[in-house]
């Protein structure tokens, strides 16, 4: 504004910022201003007295420092996602600017246009927003310079005032003892902000449009992080949102405050982490992650498929397939966090959901994919709390006769006797957190209280009927790519569970191939040697370094570059 000798800067939310030059403006910029952008540019300009005020009332009067002989002040509007600032400059000569210095100014006000409710909003006749000059108060009750006095608006005037109104009179060095009130300035533009009732739905409208953005890029997860350009995840990968300024560190607390449950809000306050899942309009469930880092809070939102996918977009093997036709028993879905046990088994739901005419319950301690009813009924359930609250839920979900149990995420030891006498009956499908089958199968009998492990130790060996576990890999051309463990319930296997000797399982799994059974390492191999997979992501990702290498270096596969990490 300086640099082009004008009167003001104006810079409005959908338009381009301008200078007010004379009876012209100049345009600044080719490019719009979005509400990001007028959002950061409050913060910059307004201390946070003035930003409460401006919230209050709607429109706001801030003086800046002086530069030079000139004084400049802000001049603020908003109604909701409408921004409006005017950046004002008072000329000064050098030589009138400390005698007038010395006159302490009367406050001065803004009165804010009234926000106007309507359904649909509609354009209106523009009316203006107006800045008054009150009467200076008496010395023992004097106000601050940024004093905000709310007045009632004056009437319109007749015509517009032009750009080279802005420019008020110098003041006079002595003020008078009993001034007048001074006449009312009309900003450079009027300005009327409509706006309808903004439902919780709508008011966290930014990050639905970054997720719709995240969406359209193929992301499986959104960061929103406080004074950094939004990020999200593509295969695997980090990266910024491109087109998208940081986020100021008020806009994003804002906008966690705006979407956490209310359950959930005295914990954010306290900037502890939460979780919650909720649904946003044409996007489907999202499962919401809070924090709090050296910037300040920050949320990760997780995209999360709509519809489950199907073994054969998976690539399921025919052994592992065969696992959702079995009548009754138990099968055990293994992984390590983030390899993707929750897409594994709902794909296995999804195949008894299409194949079976009968009744499935699955309890979930968050629902991510939904079932629609297809051959069978499938009901399912969140499950809130600790093992009490599962136990409970599978109990009564077994008084219901189902014919397939399904339990996401098993972390009670109550329910491993509960679950292994359901699977005399019935399919149950468990997934659980374990980098393989041999330690997923440990691990769930170990579960169990020490005193009844004879007794589980015979009960799973007579009713496993397999296991799966999977890793997730980079693809050497982009995506990513699964290995999966198989075991089966082969007689070896059974005979190692019910002696309770689970370190010979790893043998009975490598002696079992010829019936289906897949040691991992077989499976990263192949992957290797097809050239979908470098060995270094092989080696990364491995649960057992030690046994891969050994894979590897029996298929004549070159380790050089691995074997010093080993």
């Amino acid at each position: 504004m300086i640099r082009a000798d004008g009167d003001a800067l104006v810079m409005h939310v959908g338009e381009r910022p301008y200078v007010v030059v004379g009876n012209g403006t100049l345009d600044l910029s080719t490019q719009i201003l979005n509400l990001d952008a007028m959002t950061g540019m409050l913060q910059q300009l307004l201390p946070a007295t003035a930003q409460d005020s401006l919230q209050e009332f709607g429109a706001v009067e801030h003086r800046l420092p002086p530069k030079d002989s000139d004084a400049f002040t802000v001049v603020a509007a908003r109604g909701g996602d409408d921004i409006w600032i005017e950046i004002r400059r008072r000329r000064q000569s050098p030589a009138a600017a400390p005698v007038a210095a010395t006159a302490p100014p009367a406050p001065v006000a803004i009165a804010p246009a009234p926000v106007v409710v309507e359904s649909p909003p509609a354009v209106v006749a523009p009316q203006p927003v107006v800045m008054t000059a009150a009467s200076e108060p008496p010395a023992e009750a004097s106000a601050p310079a940024d004093a905000i006095v709310p007045v009632e608006p004056a009437p319109a005037p007749d015509a517009p005032v032009a750009p080279a109104a802005l420019a008020a009179p110098d003041a006079p060095a002595v003020a008078p003892a009993t001034p007048e009130r001074a006449p009312v300035l009309q900003m450079t533009r009027t300005v009327r902000i409509e706006v309808p009732p903004r439902p919780a739905a709508a008011r966290a409208s930014a990050i639905e449009r970054l997720l719709h953005l995240a969406a359209s890029r193929g992301a499986s997860a959104l960061f929103v992080i406080s004074d950094t350009r939004p990020s999200i995840r593509v295969e695997g990968d980090i990266r910024p949102l491109e087109g998208e300024a940081a986020m100021p560190r008020a806009q994003v607390e804002s906008s966690v405050m705006e979407l956490v449950p209310e359950a959930e809000q005295e914990a954010v306050g306290r900037g502890e982490a939460t979780e919650w899942i909720t649904d946003f309009a044409d996007m489907g469930r999202v499962r919401c992650i809070t924090f709090t880092d050296h910037r300040g809070p920050g949320v990760m939102f997780r995209l999360i498929e709509t519809r489950a996918a199907t073994a054969e977009q998976l690539g399921f093997s025919r052994e592992v397939q065969a696992l959702a036709t079995e009548p009754q028993g138990i099968v055990l879905v293994a992984g390590a966090h983030g390899t993707g046990k929750s897409t594994l088994l709902s794909a296995l739901v999804d195949l008894v959901n299409r194949q079976r005419a009968e009744y499935v319950v699955t309890l979930e301690r968050q629902i991510r994919l939904v079932h629609d009813n297809r051959t069978a009924i499938v009901s399912q359930r969140e499950i809130r709390g600790g093992g009490e609250e599962a136990l409970s839920a599978a109990r009564a979900a077994l008084r219901e006769d189902p014919d397939v149990l399904v339990v996401d995420d098993l972390a009670s030891a109550q329910m491993v006797p509960l679950l292994l006498d359901a699977a005399s009956e019935a399919l149950v499908l468990v997934s659980f957190t374990a980098p393989s089958t041999t330690e997923a199968v440990e691990r769930f009998v170990e579960l169990a209280p020490a005193d009844l492990r004879p007794g589980v130790q015979a009960a799973m060996a007579e009713t496993f009927r397999g296991a799966v576990a999977q890793v997730l890999l980079k693809k050497a051309g982009g995506g990513r790519v699964a290995a999966r463990e198989v075991l089966l319930a082969t007689a070896a296997v059974a005979r190692v569970i019910s002696d309770g000797v689970p370190g010979q399982l790893q043998a009975a799994l490598e002696s079992g191939r010829k019936y289906g059974t897949v040691p991992l390492a077989d499976a990263v191999v192949a992957l290797v040697q097809s050239g979908a997979v470098d060995v270094r992501e092989a080696f990364r990702k491995s649960p057992d370094r030690d046994r891969l290498l050994a894979v590897l270096k029996r298929e004549g596969i070159d380790t050089s570059v691995v074997e010093r990490l080993a």
